[in-house]
């Protein structure tokens, strides 16, 4: 990584979170830095502007964001972890961190009331993923199905699909979806939280999925025009999930959120919950506060 025009402050912050005791991810620290960037745009601000402002003038600067409680959480996050280098008192800071959470908590549950409204049933993606098989639309099934079953994020469909003898050999740190005698298994490796609960394998014993893996044969489930998988910032385009009666195109975080209220309506649904969120690589307390439907 090229950090010649960044600012020292930047540079003191890629240090700090790449030699901490658990390093973050390549993308969290592009995403840290994308946001400082962004910040230190819109606010026309340069060098080590952060460490040089007084704490009482960046909170002015974050109450006057006209972002969600998320956006500016975020960009309060990266000053927090800029000021902690500083002799300066971030308890105010912090207390900010602590009322902007507190807002979000309340802006996920107003939209989780409004998805509730918007969502359709649990049976319309069903039958939208067995007409995608029954007319043979090979990728956009597995990617579907994989998504829906599995309560899977976009990165992790960005895998390389691959027989088992194959990947005997494999040396590449990629996501595979490894095709075996009676049953597939996901082995996902490069993912969002990835750090926190290590490579995730998953058993998928659906005979449709290992019907149309065989179809689809190996190589990258998802390409772009010059038949590379295509950028983490740009699976969107190649992800094509169920679309409303109203327009709405749904994406994975509405697939999680149709079947985790379906899971919570089946027997034995506490093992049913924790074994799909496992597979998503969070936590229970994570879909309670953003996934939760049914929550009161």
């Amino acid at each position: 990584m090229d950090t010649t025009n960044f600012s020292d402050e930047l540079k003191q912050l890629i240090i700090d979170k790449t030699t901490q005791p658990k390093p973050v991810s390549a993308n969290t620290l592009k995403k840290y830095i994308q946001e400082y960037m962004y910040l230190s745009k819109s606010q026309n601000k340069t060098n080590n502007w952060i460490t040089e402002t007084s704490v009482e003038n960046l909170i002015k600067i974050i109450n006057k964001l006209d972002v969600k409680a998320t956006g500016k959480l975020n960009d309060l996050n990266i000053i927090i972890m800029i000021k902690k280098n500083t002799m300066d008192n971030l308890k105010p800071l912090l207390d900010l961190r602590d009322t902007l959470n507190n807002k979000k908590l309340k802006q996920t549950a107003e939209l989780l009331v409004k998805k509730q409204n918007e969502l359709p049933p649990y049976e319309d993606i069903v039958n939208y993923i067995d007409g995608l098989y029954d007319t043979n639309q090979y990728t956009n099934f597995l990617i579907n199905f994989l998504i829906f079953e599995f309560g899977l994020r976009n990165k992790d469909l960005n895998l390389k699909i691959i027989t088992l003898e194959n990947h005997k050999n494999a040396i590449e740190p990629l996501n595979y979806l490894v095709i075996r005698k009676t049953d597939c298994l996901l082995i996902i490796a490069d993912y969002k939280t990835s750090n926190s609960y290590g490579v995730k394998r998953i058993v998928v014993r659906s005979r449709r999925v290992l019907n149309f893996a065989k179809k689809v044969g190996e190589g990258f489930l998802l390409t772009n025009r010059f038949g590379e998988p295509p950028k983490d910032d740009g699976l969107t385009y190649y992800i094509n999930l169920y679309t409303t009666k109203d327009g709405i195109k749904l994406n994975e975080s509405d697939y999680y959120k149709i079947k985790v209220k379906h899971l919570q309506q089946q027997p034995n649904s506490l093992e049913e919950l924790t074994k799909i969120s496992k597979y998503r690589g969070s936590s229970i307390n994570c879909m309670n506060e953003h996934y939760n439907l049914l929550k009161k």
